[in-house]
């Protein structure tokens, strides 16, 4: 059975970032990071980077689909290593995949996979909240966060 109303919303979720890239609000939030993470001594900027990177991307994954957000974010990242901040792509690409991946724990619309679980679930006679989600998945999206943003700065910036 199709699941259109997964569908729909994703499709829908694909065409508001496509607008927000014709708008310049993508080239925008990468010239607002470029700014805050220039602002840190050179010395801490990859550091500052990858705990920035993750933490935005989970808590954003958490409440816009980690699907269309990487999309979104791709661009930036690219942006920022080819800025004059002497970051690399690598340790950036992987903040973003973290924080966006497990980002997506923290609520019921934060990944696909979710949302086709709710519909199946619902269809099944147990509907999953929003709320009841959200107050399980969260703390365990932060903790999982925390360790990946260690992870990584011990891989890249010690």
């Amino acid at each position: 059975m199709v699941e259109w109303e997964t569908l729909l919303f994703f499709a829908a979720l694909f065409a508001m970032i496509e607008a927000m890239g014709e708008v310049g609000l993508i080239r925008e939030i990468g010239n607002l990071l470029t700014s805050i993470i220039g602002a840190v001594d050179e010395e801490s900027r990859t550091g500052f980077a990858i705990f920035l990177l993750t933490s935005v991307s989970a808590v954003v994954s958490a409440f816009l689909d980690n699907i269309p957000y990487t999309a979104t974010m791709v661009p930036v990242i690219k942006q920022l290593s080819e800025s004059d901040l002497g970051l690399n792509l690598e340790p950036l690409a992987w903040s973003l995949c973290l924080g966006a991946c497990l980002g997506g724990n923290g609520s019921l619309i934060g990944a696909s996979a979710n949302i086709v679980v709710a519909g199946v679930a619902d269809r099944e006679g147990h509907h999953i909240t929003f709320k009841d989600f959200f107050r399980v998945g969260f703390p365990i999206m932060c903790l999982s966060v925390v360790f990946g943003i260690v992870y990584l700065e011990l891989l890249y910036a010690l």
